[in-house]
């Protein structure tokens, strides 16, 4: 009896420093968000990040060995909390109807499309530390959109004649491109003009 009493506490205290971990590893992301959006990716350095954040660098270092793994779970995070409308809204209604309500919904959130707009500019260059994250983005976002697409063809929702890599491409460059005007003018309504293009695909 002896051994599992004295057992079961070292347990608990492990469990307990995991848990309060975890707690601080989402608080760095969290506040991370904040970091990115203002100050950009390419200015910052993970040491420069850990004092912004009021951190030693040894304790961000620790669950993030670079900027780049600390910027992909920000980028993570969103997209888990976004994922369940998303995943509702395309199952319920597709991409075509769906997307000037997820649109607005980006909208709610100005500082998460500046980071997008930030890191797209800023990594062009491929010598630029996060040049191959952001390309891998895009491409991402171009096949996901290109999925949805191609759903909506099927289903007769889409024209029929439409070469489909060509139409992910252009949609997700004149999404992008009306949400970097949107940063400038906040009267530029975004959905009403990915509308517009919507409607000229439309079967």
């Amino acid at each position: 009896m002896a051994p599992e009493a004295t057992e079961q506490p070292a347990v608990s205290k492990r469990r307990g420093r995991y848990a309060n971990g975890l707690q601080r590893r989402d608080l760095f992301i969290d506040r991370a968000f904040e970091i990115f959006a203002t100050h950009g990716f390419q200015r910052l350095s993970l040491r420069k990040i850990a004092e912004e954040l009021g951190v030693s660098h040894a304790a961000l270092s620790y669950h993030f060995p670079s900027k780049e793994d600390l910027l992909q779970a920000v980028f993570d995070r969103q997209a888990e909390r976004d994922r369940p409308l998303l995943e509702r809204s395309l199952s319920e209604r597709g991409l075509l109807a769906a997307l000037s309500e997820l649109v607005r919904q980006n909208e709610n959130f100005p500082g998460l499309i500046q980071l997008d707009a930030t890191m797209q500019a800023e990594a062009i260059r491929k010598d630029h530390p996060g040049h191959d994250f952001t390309h891998h983005r895009i491409d991402l976002f171009n096949a996901d959109v290109r999925r949805e697409l191609e759903r909506e063809q099927e289903k007769g929702r889409l024209r029929a004649d439409l070469d489909l890599d060509l139409t992910a491409r252009q949609l997700t460059a004149m999404a992008r491109g009306l949400q970097m005007q949107w940063l400038y003018d906040p009267t530029v309504d975004v959905a009403a003009h990915l509308d517009g293009f919507l409607a000229f695909l439309r079967a």
